[in-house]
């Protein structure tokens, strides 16, 4: 049945119209099985819990508690992420969707699915780790931007890594092993962000850091999307 709609691609006859297509295929097989969602929501919410009932309320530093956040953020995002090309090939898609619809559409479609996973967890999480560790945010749209930001760059290299790894055999050894060293610039330059969206002192670096959020997360794009092609074609 999938291959079937894989097909039904062709017809659409524009990259934007094949990203929409595969975006829904994996929404709609997302929401059959949940396997990304639970693998997320389960290390996300018990991390939280887990560090929040042994510190309890008393204060933390505000690093600590950006720290945090941002540790919950890449774990959970790779430890959910990797299934968007996985499932392609134990299902015996890939082929069909190689034939079917053009490289970019594919990565422009994994990806928006992959920003949409993240930013749903994100909703769930940031509420909860905010009562957990007792949060306040003090520059509130900031923070919104930094976390946006900071989840297109952990989704722009989760779906190129993941791409890397689908035919690779030790797979879980090999998405964190690529993964970190890609991202640990833009994991210290969001946890810097954060760090100040909680505090209310002057904070003339904030949005320093929020163009380098921008600029990290768009060169990630951009990259992904050149190398791609060759990868998916491989």
């Amino acid at each position: 049945m999938q291959s079937g709609r894989l097909i039904g691609f062709t017809l659409l006859g524009n990259g934007f119209g094949q990203a929409m297509a595969v975006l829904e295929k994996d929404l709609r097989a997302e929401l059959r099985n949940r396997a990304a969602i639970n693998a997320i929501m389960l290390f996300a919410i018990t991390a939280l819990v887990v560090v929040g009932l042994a510190l309890g309320p008393g204060e933390l530093h505000p690093v600590f508690k950006a720290a945090l956040l941002w540790v919950v953020l890449f774990f959970a995002a790779f430890s959910g992420l990797a299934h968007v090309f996985l499932h392609e090939e134990e299902t015996n898609t890939a082929l069909a969707l190689r034939l079917c619809a053009l490289p970019g559409a594919v990565y422009a479609g994994k990806l928006a699915f992959n920003l949409l996973l993240l930013l749903g967890i994100a909703i769930v999480v940031v509420p909860l780790y905010a009562l957990m560790l007792d949060v306040t945010l003090m520059r509130p749209v900031a923070f919104v931007v930094t976390l946006c930001t900071g989840c297109l760059g952990l989704g722009a290299a989760a779906t190129i890594i993941a791409a890397i790894i689908a035919k690779a055999r030790s797979k879980g050894a090999l998405y964190g092993a690529l993964g970190f060293p890609i991202l640990l610039p833009l994991l210290i330059i969001a946890v810097d962000a954060t760090r100040l969206t909680l505090t209310d002192v002057p904070a003339e670096g904030l949005w320093k850091d929020i163009v380098g959020l921008v600029a990290f997360a768009v060169m990630l794009v951009t990259v992904s999307g050149v190398l791609f092609p060759y990868v998916w074609e491989d």
